[in-house]
């Protein structure tokens, strides 16, 4: 019998989303020259680089769970599955961003990204129906903290 995933597996994709998000900022720093801006953007990059030290911690601690075999052709499946993801595919990430010009479009594509990462969590957790679902919950939590951050930052910029 193959199960769906384990929750070392959701954390890698934990891991994958964020070091996505660590390179999105990174990339949106190289677009502007005003300090509050690159400022801002270290910021969130410090903070994709943070999360992704915690899923990593959490995945070291997470072990395996007991299962049936992986299912090859599943496990295909959720790499697209990532994919769809926002931020999930480098090439197309890289595309769009350098297609953006305005702080707004930019702090708008992050917002995605953070909802993106909620729904994309929540689905996994959806989706994994068996065992310890905590590390998963502490992953959505993560990610509407951050998502809240962006939205408190966009608010103060535009105002300025």
């Amino acid at each position: 019998m193959s199960y769906l995933l384990s929750v070392q597996e959701i954390l890698e994709f934990a891991v994958y989303i964020e070091e996505r998000g660590y390179e999105f900022y990174i990339g949106a720093i190289k677009k502007f020259r005003e300090a509050r801006i690159t400022k801002l953007f270290q910021y969130l990059a410090d903070e994709e680089f943070k999360h992704e030290k915690v899923f990593k911690k959490l995945l070291k601690l997470s072990g395996e769970i007991k299962g049936g075999k992986r299912d090859p052709e599943y496990q295909a499946y959720m790499h697209e599955f990532c994919k769809t993801h926002s931020l999930g595919d480098r090439e197309a990430v890289n595309a769009k961003l350098a297609k953006l010009s305005s702080l707004e479009e930019i702090l708008d594509l992050a917002m995605d990204f953070e909802k993106d990462s909620v729904i994309f969590f929540s689905q996994l957790k959806e989706m994994y129906a068996k065992g310890n679902t905590a590390a998963i919950d502490k992953i959505i939590h993560e990610e509407m903290g951050h998502l809240r951050k962006i939205f408190q930052i966009k608010r103060e910029l535009v105002k300025k």
